[in-house]
């Protein structure tokens, strides 16, 4: 039994969460079980690190940035209160995602300088350097979390870009397939801070209060669609929100958002076959959105919470490279076969 930690901070940049992970056994044949979470909010850093992704930054500015996120990160896993840790897994913020060049950002030192255990970092650039996207990087984790030995399992994870992982019946890893489907929270989280001076929607509500405009939500739809089809990892450049806000300039914000949100929904419940939909991520709160979905359930009456799946899949990651095994797959990520361990960077013994 080991007890291991995955963090991880969305696209939002508003956040970072850290989640205890029991894993039992070994390899490809663990198991995985929730211990609990802890969230801290970035606070100012927030900002910076929306700058950051926008137009770049002096090597002084990132320094300080990451080295910031290092401490909130630290302070974040010394929330769970866990008497001893065997491995932290951090992914950092990604602040630029165009293959084969891909920057998640954050400093480990403050993390090392408190836990004696081994800490990983930086789980994409291998993937990256065998020409692989880099993403997306949780479908080997779904299969451990979530696979079905009957039903074709579709796991959503409702982010600030929507991606998707196929878990067929009773499948082995090199039958999972995942893929990125369009931009999601992103969008509508731009609409929300340009038209509400918020930083989402909450639940959906003002979403939920509108008149769907069908000429914006089916330009909309196209576009997010193109999306789906562009095969390849979605990230800078992708997020639609300037583009919605032009084109929906004319209609009430309430109007606006249940346009999006439909787009959005429609096309992600388009992304699939599965008879088995389970959601994640910080969008299954947005009531308005999970509605445009086909019938579906969060994963949390499974025993995980909808915020810790990403977390989770890092821990799960995390020991899936210490036992040996690359974290990401080929036909997914479509980097190169290799007999090498593809995944984190240990930064401590």
């Amino acid at each position: 039994m080991r007890i291991i930690v995955g963090t991880m901070t969305g696209t939002s940049m508003d956040g970072v969460d850290a989640v205890a992970v029991r894993i039992d056994g070994k390899g490809l044949s663990m198991s995985a079980s929730f211990i609990r979470i802890a969230s801290s909010d970035l606070g100012n850093l927030t900002p910076m690190l929306r700058e950051l992704a926008v137009r770049g930054g002096s090597e002084d500015e990132l320094g300080y940035a990451a080295k910031k996120l290092g401490i909130i990160t630290t302070q974040t896993i010394q929330k769970l209160q866990l008497e001893s840790i065997d491995l932290i897994a951090l992914h950092g913020q990604t602040i630029f995602h165009d293959p084969p060049i891909s920057v998640q950002l954050i400093n480990p030192q403050p993390v090392l300088d408190a836990f004696p255990c081994a800490i990983l970092t930086d789980p994409r650039q291998s993937d990256l350097q065998l020409g692989g996207q880099g993403a997306p990087i949780t479908p080997l984790a779904d299969w451990i979390m979530f696979r079905h030995e009957t039903k074709k399992t579709a796991v959503i994870n409702l982010g600030g870009f929507c991606n998707v992982t196929i878990l067929p019946a009773n499948c082995a890893p090199k039958h999972v397939l995942g893929f990125d489907v369009c931009c999601c929270n992103l969008l509508l989280n731009a609409i929300a801070r340009e038209r509400l001076n918020t930083d989402f929607d909450f639940n959906g509500t003002v979403a939920s209060q509108g008149q769907v405009d069908n000429a914006v939500c089916n330009i909309l739809f196209e576009y997010l669609s193109e999306q789906s089809q562009a095969d390849r990892s979605l990230g800078t450049n992708d997020d639609l929100g300037r583009f919605a806000l032009k084109l929906g300039k004319e209609l009430s914000t309430q109007d606006l958002l249940a346009s999006a949100t439909k787009a959005i929904g429609s096309c992600i419940a388009g992304s699939h076959d599965a008879e088995r939909v389970l959601l994640a991520g910080g969008g299954v709160h947005n009531e308005q959105l999970v509605s445009h979905i086909s019938t579906v359930e969060t994963i949390e009456p499974l025993g995980i919470p909808a915020q810790a799946r990403e977390g989770m899949a890092m821990a799960i990651l995390g020991a899936v490279a210490k036992d040996g095994f690359s974290i990401t797959l080929p036909q997914i990520t479509g980097r190169l076969k290799t007999d090498e361990v593809v995944g984190w960077v240990q930064v401590s013994p």
